[in-house]
């Protein structure tokens, strides 16, 4: 068991390795950093959690206007088959995920459990798992961005 001064600087390890680690594999592959908040496209993000023995690689749409925010997933879900197999039909789709008790967004997630960044056995495993399942979700979102950002 850790204490919260480890855990916390375990985690902050973890995610600046995997920083490192992605950034010098994506180049070798001609491509710089993940999209993440900066789609360019307002209202989509992209996010890496490694939570409570699970981690999840999300695309989500948190546009703060319900209006707005159920047209941009009514696009999404024209492009459902698309992205489930771009994903191998793994992405579980929330039209209603709360990330606080009064801020709805949608999300689209693939999550593998079992794995804690506490435990650096697992740390390539979850390398690997992140940049495939995000390399996979930014090459859906390049390919139909222009389709996502129509209004």
């Amino acid at each position: 068991m850790y204490s919260k001064e480890e855990a916390k600087a375990l985690k902050q390890e973890f995610w600046t390795t995997f920083g490192k680690w992605s950034l010098l594999k994506r180049k070798r592959h001609g491509k710089g950093r993940w999209l993440l908040n900066k789609t360019g496209v307002k209202g989509y993000r992209f996010k890496f959690e490694a939570e409570r023995k699970q981690i999840c690689v999300c695309l989500e749409i948190i546009e703060p206007d319900d209006v707005i925010r159920e047209i941009k997933y009514e696009k999404l879900l024209m492009l459902k088959q698309i992205l489930d197999d771009t994903l191998d039909n793994e992405p579980v789709w929330e039209e209603n995920f709360y990330i606080s008790p009064s801020k709805k967004i949608v999300r689209v997630s693939v999550s593998k459990k079992g794995y804690s960044i506490n435990n650096k056995d697992n740390w390539a495993d979850i390398f690997g798992f992140f940049y495939d399942k995000m390399s996979k979700f930014e090459e859906f979102f390049s390919e139909y961005k222009e389709f996502l950002d129509e209004e």
